[in-house]
């Protein structure tokens, strides 16, 4: 049956509106960074009210979480299962570091280290920040053949050398080494992923 239900056009103003002002925070934060990010700064920059940026998202943490899960939700994992694992894994480390991309990790390196310092401000985003990461990353175990009791394992391990050697990048800039590490660990997932095949 079709949705009788009429149109709030105010509504569909206030989302895009809404969609629009986030892309412009997440690339005023991530050209800035967020040490010393202030609401009213930044709703001047953004040549808005201070009102109209905390209607839109409330508090400062508030705005940062949702910035990276808009960083998170633009860098997803390829899980499709005929894909070759180290394929894969070399694809996602290429697009996450690269050039346009590296900057949205440095910058969810600093507002992580901010949750950590304040908790209690940024719980949401401490909510997120491992477990939305986990399961894409558990699924694309499970798609390659990872036993079930392991998957979640396999996924912090993914998980932990990719942030790892992205923190390494973002400070060091060496990139031939760290690429050269991520090399050897994406081969030793593909060995791994033949022994899941060879059960």
């Amino acid at each position: 049956m079709e949705d009788s239900t009429p149109i709030d056009g105010r509504k569909l103003r206030y989302q895009h509106r809404r969609a629009e002002l986030l892309a412009q925070v997440t690339a005023y934060v991530t050209a800035n960074g967020v040490g010393e990010l202030s609401m009213r700064p930044l709703a001047k920059d953004l040549g808005i009210s201070h009102a109209t940026l905390i209607h839109h998202f409330g508090s400062k943490e508030q705005l940062l979480t949702e910035v990276v899960a808009t960083l998170r939700d633009s860098s997803s994992l390829d899980i499709s299962s005929g894909t070759d694992i180290v394929e894969m894994l070399t694809s996602y480390w290429n697009r996450r570091t690269s050039a346009e991309s590296l900057p949205n990790f440095r910058l969810m390196f600093e507002i992580y280290g901010q949750a950590l310092l304040h908790p209690e401000r940024y719980r949401e985003f401490l909510d997120h920040v491992v477990g939305d990461w986990l399961g894409g990353l558990t699924e694309a175990a499970l798609a390659h053949g990872c036993p079930p009791d392991r998957a979640d394992r396999y996924a912090t391990i993914v998980l932990a050398q990719i942030r790892g050697l992205t923190l390494d990048l973002v400070t060091t800039g060496d990139r031939v080494r760290i690429d050269a590490a991520f090399a050897e660990f994406a081969a030793a997932m593909g060995a791994l992923v033949s022994s899941w095949k060879a059960i």
